[in-house]
This record gives C-alpha cells, structure tokens and sequence, in this order.
C-alpha cells in the first residue's frame, strides 16, 4: 500500500469552498469527471448533512498501469461526505468501485477554517493506493501516486473556477435585488405622492367650495 498527503489554503471563506466543492463538477479543469449522481442525502438530528453521490470518470491511468490493468470506458467512484455547519468541518471520503478487484483507491478530503485567518480555507487531502497485481503491486503503486500527484493542482483550479462562477452569480443576483428593492422604493413613493397630491386635491376643492358663496 502506498499513500499520498497535502495541505492546500483557499484565499475564500470556509462557506464559500463548501459551496463550490458540492458544485466542483462538470468543471473545465477536470474533464474527466462526467457525471454526478446523488445517491442519498439526509440530515442527522445533531445538524450534519450525510450525502452519498456516485460519480463517473474516465480518468487516465498511467499508460504503463494501463496496459497491466486495463482501462474500462467508464470508471465509477463512490462519495461519502458529511458536513457540520456548526463546527464548520465538511469531510469527504471516497473509493473507486471500478476494478476493485485490482486497485482499491481511497480518498479523504477535509476543508475547515484557517485557525489563524477566518477568511481562508484548509483543505488537507490524503490518498492511499493498493494495486492487487504480483510482483508489480509497487511499481503500479508509485505510477498511480504521481499520478494523483499531478491531478491535485486540476482539483484545485477547478474548485476555484467554480467559486468564480459562484461569485459572479450572487453579484448578478445582488444586483438583480438591488433593482428590484429600488424599483419597490420608487412605485411606495409614487404610490405616496400620488396619494398626498390626491389629499391636497380634496382639501383645495373642499375649501374652493366652502367659501363660494351661493349666486
């Protein structure tokens, strides 16, 4: 078995990684990830959302890896995720359910808040790999490693592309609110001073009449 860490900061808000990472795919950094499917979704009663997504890849193996394995047109990855809002914790642990029998890859995601700056986000992310081949099983496992390697940047730039997309949204949304507050302001004081031009209106008349005095 072999395995692979990093560390990684968000220049983002906790809430906000947490968004796009349930929205990381379809992305144009990782096309490979074709589809996401939610398998269940439930609130436990301390407040932490459970969610199982299964999504389907056509990741690239390693050529060499490739030709020992083989590669199937689709690849299938099973997605446990569990998020505490109040403890602002989100965790995600997911495993390939394709050629289990062979390769058994396990994957653990944590985001949380920066202890030392709340506008930032850490993500710490470990990957373990066994490869069920004799003779080869170490070879193929320091080949899929660097492989991962090599794909942790893809993740990362497709978690922010989507945060810029996010971003772009609520801007388009804020503005869309701002002009719907304002056009609300502007028909109360229509509305207002029509009404105040309706009272003076009457008042004028009911004066005008009260002091003609009758032919």
């Amino acid at each position: 078995m072999s395995s692979w860490s990093s560390e990684h900061i968000f220049e983002h808000p906790w809430e906000d990684v947490v968004r796009a990472a349930y929205r990381k795919y379809p992305n144009p950094c990782n096309p490979a990830v074709k589809g996401v499917d939610v398998v269940n979704r439930s609130v436990c009663p301390q407040g932490t959302i459970q969610s199982h997504r299964l999504l389907s890849t056509e990741f690239p193996l390693p050529e060499v890896a490739a030709r020992i394995i083989g590669t199937p047109e689709k690849n299938f990855i099973s997605e446990h995720s569990t998020l505490n809002a109040r403890n602002k914790m989100f965790k995600l642990e997911s495993r390939n359910l394709t050629l289990g029998h062979l390769v058994t890859v396990h994957e653990r995601m944590e985001y949380f808040p920066h202890p030392q700056d709340r506008s930032k986000t850490c993500l710490k992310q470990q990957s373990t790999v066994k490869v069920n081949v004799p003779f080869l099983s170490g070879y193929l496992e320091r080949l899929l490693i660097e492989n991962f390697e090599k794909n942790a940047m893809k993740g990362r730039n497709g978690m922010e592309w989507v945060m810029d997309r996010i971003k772009e949204e609520d801007s388009s949304n804020k503005v869309k609110q701002e002009s719907s507050d304002i056009l609300t302001q502007l028909e109360t004081k229509f509305k207002r001073e029509a009404e105040d031009l309706k009272q003076s209106m009457d008042s004028f008349f009911h004066k005008t009449q009260a002091n003609t005095s009758p032919l």
